[in-house]
């Protein structure tokens, strides 16, 4: 037994893709293992809550640099939306939004993920996306408004999606709490 379990551990070690499978049973996410800083939040609260901030805020003029009622941009708005919201701290910028989360496909948009685009007037935008094919954000034309992921424009200006929120939309990782392996950050450059 004990020969069978060091060949194991050299052959997983030599394998860099080879992951260690744990015997230990995985503990389901459930009020009562979560700390309080952990919020659980379903999908469709999560859709609801969104949705009553982005109303809220509708008809909020576009300012540059602006971040209140009296005046937002869209990565100020964004970063509101996911702090108020999701308890998640997010950068001011829309750059260093791009490099928070984990990326995902355009057909598996949850509400909470953050929408980043390449309008044709500017080099880069981002909007949070509410559910249902809807995204909020603040644009210079008409300030804070929801509209249509589908919509000809924006269809066609969106670049990439990014994921703040864990395990399928449903459990927000506090913006403190260090995760247990970290990764190198990217140092890929993207274009601005």
């Amino acid at each position: 037994m004990r020969y069978v379990l060091i060949c194991a551990f050299l052959i997983a070690g030599c394998c860099p893709g080879a992951a260690l499978v744990s015997t230990t049973p995985a503990t389901p996410v459930t009020e009562s293992n979560t700390s309080a800083n952990t919020p659980i939040i379903p999908s469709a609260d999560l859709e609801q809550k969104l949705r009553a901030l982005a109303a809220s805020w509708q008809g909020t003029p576009y300012v540059e640099g602006g971040s209140t009622q009296a005046g937002t941009d869209a990565p100020a708005f964004v970063q509101m939306a996911a702090n108020d919201i999701m308890d998640v701290s997010l950068p001011r910028s829309t750059a260093r939004q791009l490099g928070i989360g984990e990326e995902i496909q355009r057909d598996a948009l949850m509400p909470g993920d953050v929408i980043f685009f390449r309008p044709t007037n500017m080099p880069r935008h981002v909007g949070i996306y509410l559910g249902s094919g809807e995204f909020a954000h603040a644009w210079p034309d008409d300030g804070v408004t929801i509209v249509r992921l589908d919509d000809p424009y924006w269809s066609g200006a969106y670049w990439v999606a990014r994921r703040l929120l864990g395990q399928a939309g449903a459990i927000a990782a506090p913006a403190s709490q260090e995760p247990e392996r970290t990764q190198r950050p990217s140092r890929r450059r993207v274009g601005w």
